[in-house]
C-alpha cells in the first residue's frame, strides 16, 4: 500500500480514469487485472472516500463559441484572512473565471479566465477592482495552448527514478533538436 492506504491497483484505476472517465468497467477491469465486480467495488470505494470527485467531458470550447483565454496574476491589498475570503467569494461568483490558485511569490493569485473578447475581460477586471481589494492585476493573453491539462501524475515517484526519467526525456529532446 502507498498513499493513504492505496495499493498499486487503486493507483492504476485512478490513473486510467483520469485519462478516460468513460471507460467501461469491463475494459478498466482488464487493464488493472481485476474481475469486473472487484473493479467496480474498488471504484465505488474510491468515490466514497472522495478520491474520485467527479467525471467531466473535455469540451473543445473554441469550436462551440468564440474564446479568448486570459491568465491573470492578482495582488491583493491588506493580507488578512477576511480580505482573502472576500476576494475568493467574489471570484467564485464569476463563471468566466475557470481556475484560481493562491500562490507564493510576487502575486497572491493566478487565474485562468475564459472570455469572448478583450471587452468582456475588461468588464470582469473592472468589476473585480471595484468590489475587492485588488491592488495589481497583470493580464496575459493566451496565444496558443501548447500543452493542455490532461491530468496529474498519480503515483509519487522516488527522486532517483524521477531524475533518471527526466534525464532520459531531456536527452531525447536534445537529440531531436540537433536533427532539426
Amino acid at each position: 500500500m502507498t498513499h493513504k492506504g492505496l495499493d498499486r491497483v487503486d493507483l492504476k484505476i485512478l490513473e486510467v480514469l483520469q485519462v478516460d472517465g468513460r471507460i467501461s468497467n469491463q475494459k478498466l477491469a482488464e487493464l488493472v487485472s481485476l474481475s469486473p465486480s472487484a473493479c467496480l467495488i474498488r471504484m465505488r470505494m474510491l468515490e466514497k472516500a472522495g478520491l474520485i470527485t467527479g467525471y467531466r467531458a473535455q469540451v473543445a470550447l473554441e469550436q462551440v463559441r468564440t474564446l479568448m483565454l486570459i491568465h491573470a496574476e492578482v495582488s491583493i491589498k491588506g493580507h488578512t484572512p477576511s480580505v482573502f475570503e472576500h476576494f475568493e467569494a467574489v471570484i467564485a461568483q464569476i463563471p468566466e473565471i475557470v481556475e484560481v490558485a493562491r500562490i507564493s511569490g510576487p502575486f497572491d493569485y493566478w487565474m485562468k479566465v475564459a472570455v469572448t473578447d478583450m471587452e468582456e475581460w475588461k468588464d470582469i477586471s473592472l468589476a473585480m477592482l471595484e468590489v475587492t481589494s485588488v491592488e495589481k492585476l497583470l493580464t496575459h493573453v493566451v496565444m496558443q495552448e501548447v500543452k493542455s491539462y490532461a491530468g496529474m501524475p498519480i503515483g509519487a515517484s522516488k527522486a532517483e527514478g524521477r531524475r533518471a526519467r527526466l534525464g532520459k526525456q531531456l536527452h531525447a529532446i536534445g537529440r531531436h533538436r540537433r536533427r532539426e
